[in-house]
Protein backbone atom coordinates (compact mmCIF):
# COMPACT_ATOMS: atom_id res chain seq x y z
CA UNK A 1 0.00 0.00 0.00
CA UNK A 2 1.48 3.40 -1.05
CA UNK A 3 1.51 6.37 1.68
CA UNK A 4 2.79 10.25 0.94
CA UNK A 5 5.22 11.70 2.66
CA UNK A 6 4.24 15.41 1.56
CA UNK A 7 7.15 17.52 1.78
CA UNK A 8 6.99 21.41 0.42
CA UNK A 9 9.66 24.16 0.76
CA UNK A 10 8.50 27.52 0.87
CA UNK A 11 11.09 30.49 0.37
CA UNK A 12 10.96 34.19 0.91
CA UNK A 13 8.46 37.21 0.94
CA UNK A 14 5.88 35.41 -1.71
CA UNK A 15 2.58 35.19 -0.04
CA UNK A 16 0.82 34.20 -2.72
CA UNK A 17 2.88 31.15 -3.95
CA UNK A 18 2.35 30.15 0.18
CA UNK A 19 -1.49 30.96 -0.09
CA UNK A 20 -1.39 28.89 -3.24
CA UNK A 21 0.67 26.15 -2.50
CA UNK A 22 -0.59 26.17 0.93
CA UNK A 23 -4.30 25.92 0.33
CA UNK A 24 -2.95 22.33 -2.60
CA UNK A 25 -1.11 21.30 1.01
CA UNK A 26 -4.08 22.12 3.01
CA UNK A 27 -6.53 19.79 0.34
CA UNK A 28 -3.97 16.70 0.92
CA UNK A 29 -3.37 16.91 4.09
CA UNK A 30 -7.41 17.17 4.57
CA UNK A 31 -8.12 13.51 2.93
CA UNK A 32 -6.22 11.67 6.38
CA UNK A 33 -4.29 10.22 3.82
CA UNK A 34 -0.65 11.78 4.06
CA UNK A 35 2.00 12.68 6.40
CA UNK A 36 2.85 16.62 5.70
CA UNK A 37 5.75 18.41 6.92
CA UNK A 38 7.29 21.93 5.18
CA UNK A 39 10.44 23.69 5.00
CA UNK A 40 10.82 27.41 5.66
CA UNK A 41 13.50 29.39 4.02
CA UNK A 42 13.50 32.78 4.77
CA UNK A 43 10.01 33.04 5.05
CA UNK A 44 8.46 36.63 5.06
CA UNK A 45 5.75 37.33 8.18
CA UNK A 46 2.92 37.34 6.12
CA UNK A 47 3.80 34.30 4.33
CA UNK A 48 4.27 32.57 7.77
CA UNK A 49 0.85 33.73 8.76
CA UNK A 50 -0.52 32.50 5.69
CA UNK A 51 0.79 29.05 5.86
CA UNK A 52 -0.26 29.36 10.29
CA UNK A 53 -3.60 29.85 9.08
CA UNK A 54 -3.66 27.23 6.51
CA UNK A 55 -1.88 24.70 7.79
CA UNK A 56 -2.14 25.09 12.05
CA UNK A 57 0.10 22.21 13.90
CA UNK A 58 2.01 21.28 11.16
CA UNK A 59 5.56 20.05 11.52
CA UNK A 60 8.12 22.54 10.29
CA UNK A 61 11.85 22.92 9.62
CA UNK A 62 12.92 26.95 9.98
CA UNK A 63 16.13 28.54 8.87
CA UNK A 64 16.93 31.95 8.92
CA UNK A 65 19.35 32.98 7.29
CA UNK A 66 18.14 29.92 4.40
CA UNK A 67 19.91 26.92 3.80
CA UNK A 68 18.96 26.41 0.44
CA UNK A 69 16.60 23.73 -1.16
CA UNK A 70 18.66 20.66 -0.80
CA UNK A 71 19.58 21.14 2.82
CA UNK A 72 16.54 21.64 3.83
CA UNK A 73 14.96 18.72 2.11
CA UNK A 74 17.59 16.57 4.01
CA UNK A 75 16.92 18.27 7.15
CA UNK A 76 12.98 17.01 6.91
CA UNK A 77 13.79 13.77 5.53
CA UNK A 78 15.72 13.04 8.68
CA UNK A 79 13.36 14.62 10.99
CA UNK A 80 10.09 11.79 9.90
CA UNK A 81 10.14 8.25 11.42
CA UNK A 82 6.54 7.83 10.13
CA UNK A 83 5.33 4.89 7.98
CA UNK A 84 5.03 6.47 4.52
CA UNK A 85 6.37 4.59 1.46
CA UNK A 86 6.83 7.68 -0.93
CA UNK A 87 8.24 11.37 -1.04
CA UNK A 88 5.93 13.69 -2.57
CA UNK A 89 7.41 16.92 -2.90
CA UNK A 90 6.55 20.40 -3.79
CA UNK A 91 8.63 23.41 -4.62
CA UNK A 92 6.35 26.26 -3.79
CA UNK A 93 5.67 27.48 -6.37
CA UNK A 94 3.97 24.15 -7.56
CA UNK A 95 0.43 22.79 -6.78
CA UNK A 96 -2.50 21.07 -7.85
CA UNK A 97 -4.99 22.87 -10.40
CA UNK A 98 -7.98 24.60 -9.48
CA UNK A 99 -11.11 22.53 -9.47
CA UNK A 100 -9.61 18.98 -8.94
CA UNK A 101 -11.15 16.24 -7.24
CA UNK A 102 -8.39 15.81 -4.54
CA UNK A 103 -9.30 12.76 -3.15
CA UNK A 104 -9.63 11.30 -6.87
CA UNK A 105 -6.14 12.64 -7.86
CA UNK A 106 -4.70 11.17 -4.94
CA UNK A 107 -5.74 7.45 -5.34
CA UNK A 108 -4.40 8.18 -9.19
CA UNK A 109 -1.27 9.22 -8.39
CA UNK A 110 -1.07 6.16 -5.41
CA UNK A 111 -2.07 3.75 -8.08
CA UNK A 112 0.92 5.05 -10.97
CA UNK A 113 3.40 4.60 -7.62
CA UNK A 114 2.12 1.39 -6.77
CA UNK A 115 3.82 -0.14 -10.04
CA UNK A 116 6.10 2.19 -10.70
CA UNK A 117 9.93 1.43 -10.87
CA UNK A 118 11.39 4.85 -10.46
CA UNK A 119 10.17 8.02 -9.78
CA UNK A 120 7.27 10.42 -11.12
CA UNK A 121 7.05 13.90 -12.08
CA UNK A 122 7.04 15.82 -15.54
CA UNK A 123 9.77 14.29 -17.64
CA UNK A 124 12.91 16.44 -18.87
CA UNK A 125 15.96 16.01 -20.16
CA UNK A 126 19.64 17.87 -20.07
CA UNK A 127 22.98 17.24 -20.66
CA UNK A 128 25.67 16.36 -18.76
CA UNK A 129 29.23 17.57 -19.14
CA UNK A 130 32.39 15.64 -18.34
CA UNK A 131 32.61 16.93 -15.01
CA UNK A 132 28.99 16.16 -13.66
CA UNK A 133 29.97 12.72 -15.59
CA UNK A 134 32.81 11.94 -13.58
CA UNK A 135 31.09 13.00 -10.78
CA UNK A 136 28.28 10.21 -10.89
CA UNK A 137 31.21 7.56 -11.31
CA UNK A 138 32.52 8.45 -7.58
CA UNK A 139 29.09 7.97 -6.06
CA UNK A 140 28.25 5.16 -3.65
CA UNK A 141 25.33 4.20 -5.69
CA UNK A 142 27.26 4.24 -9.02
CA UNK A 143 27.12 0.71 -10.45
CA UNK A 144 28.99 0.52 -13.23
CA UNK A 145 26.72 1.40 -15.86
CA UNK A 146 27.77 3.65 -18.82
CA UNK A 147 26.78 7.23 -17.74
CA UNK A 148 25.09 9.25 -20.81
CA UNK A 149 25.43 12.30 -21.79
CA UNK A 150 21.99 13.40 -22.05
CA UNK A 151 20.27 12.20 -18.56
CA UNK A 152 16.02 12.03 -17.87
CA UNK A 153 14.66 13.54 -14.94
CA UNK A 154 11.73 14.49 -13.58
CA UNK A 155 11.72 18.12 -12.81
CA UNK A 156 12.32 18.83 -9.62
CA UNK A 157 9.12 21.60 -8.38
CA UNK A 158 7.06 17.99 -8.19
CA UNK A 159 7.84 14.18 -8.17
CA UNK A 160 7.18 10.83 -6.13
CA UNK A 161 9.88 8.59 -5.35
CA UNK A 162 10.34 5.71 -2.74
CA UNK A 163 11.50 6.47 0.06
CA UNK A 164 13.68 3.38 0.68
CA UNK A 165 15.17 4.39 -2.69
CA UNK A 166 16.68 7.81 -1.83
CA UNK A 167 17.19 6.16 1.86
CA UNK A 168 19.06 3.71 0.62
CA UNK A 169 21.28 5.85 -2.13
CA UNK A 170 22.11 8.49 0.11
CA UNK A 171 20.01 11.38 -1.93
CA UNK A 172 19.96 14.38 -1.90
CA UNK A 173 23.95 14.00 -1.39
CA UNK A 174 25.28 16.82 1.60
CA UNK A 175 27.51 18.20 -1.56
CA UNK A 176 23.59 19.69 -2.89
CA UNK A 177 22.54 23.14 -2.28
CA UNK A 178 19.87 24.69 -4.73
CA UNK A 179 20.36 23.24 -7.53
CA UNK A 180 20.72 19.53 -10.20
CA UNK A 181 19.35 17.05 -7.54
CA UNK A 182 16.80 16.41 -9.64
CA UNK A 183 19.39 15.48 -12.54
CA UNK A 184 20.88 13.60 -10.15
CA UNK A 185 17.69 11.85 -8.92
CA UNK A 186 17.64 11.10 -12.51
CA UNK A 187 21.05 9.79 -13.08
CA UNK A 188 20.83 7.70 -10.12
CA UNK A 189 17.62 5.50 -11.12
CA UNK A 190 19.85 5.02 -14.75
CA UNK A 191 22.36 3.22 -12.43
CA UNK A 192 19.48 1.22 -10.34
CA UNK A 193 17.91 0.27 -13.62
CA UNK A 194 15.06 2.39 -13.11
CA UNK A 195 13.63 5.12 -15.30
CA UNK A 196 11.55 8.79 -14.78
CA UNK A 197 8.03 8.26 -15.81
CA UNK A 198 5.37 10.70 -16.47
CA UNK A 199 2.93 11.93 -14.52
CA UNK A 200 1.50 15.82 -14.16
CA UNK A 201 -1.98 15.73 -14.57
CA UNK A 202 -4.04 18.01 -12.72
CA UNK A 203 -0.78 19.95 -11.31
CA UNK A 204 0.84 23.30 -12.17
CA UNK A 205 4.51 22.87 -11.95
CA UNK A 206 6.77 25.30 -10.96
CA UNK A 207 4.00 27.65 -12.80
CA UNK A 208 3.69 31.29 -13.31
CA UNK A 209 0.54 32.59 -12.49
CA UNK A 210 -1.09 31.74 -15.87
CA UNK A 211 -0.23 28.65 -14.96
CA UNK A 212 2.49 27.50 -17.19
CA UNK A 213 4.52 24.73 -16.47
CA UNK A 214 8.33 25.51 -15.39
CA UNK A 215 7.18 29.50 -16.20
CA UNK A 216 8.14 30.72 -12.54
CA UNK A 217 10.90 32.86 -11.83
CA UNK A 218 14.21 31.38 -10.00
CA UNK A 219 14.54 32.43 -7.24
CA UNK A 220 16.68 31.60 -3.50
CA UNK A 221 19.61 31.76 -5.61
CA UNK A 222 22.59 33.57 -3.43
CA UNK A 223 24.73 34.50 -7.41
CA UNK A 224 27.87 35.17 -4.90
CA UNK A 225 27.85 31.91 -3.37
CA UNK A 226 31.14 29.63 -5.28
CA UNK A 227 29.61 27.99 -8.41
CA UNK A 228 29.16 24.36 -7.58
CA UNK A 229 29.35 21.52 -9.86
CA UNK A 230 25.21 21.25 -10.60
CA UNK A 231 24.46 25.06 -10.44
CA UNK A 232 23.09 26.44 -13.95
CA UNK A 233 24.06 29.86 -12.77
CA UNK A 234 26.92 31.59 -13.53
Amino acid sequence: MVKFLVLALFYGDHPQLARRCGATLRALWNTGQVDLRIGLNEVSAESRAILDALLPGVQREQADPQIYKYPMMRRLLAGYSGDATHLMWFDDDSFLRPGLDVKGWLQAVSARAATARGSLGSVYTQQLDAAQQAWIRARPWYRGLDVPGEVAFNTGGWFVVPLELIRRCGWPEPELRHDGGDRILGALLHQQGLAPQQFRVGLAINSDEAMHESGAPRRGLDLARPRDLWTCEP
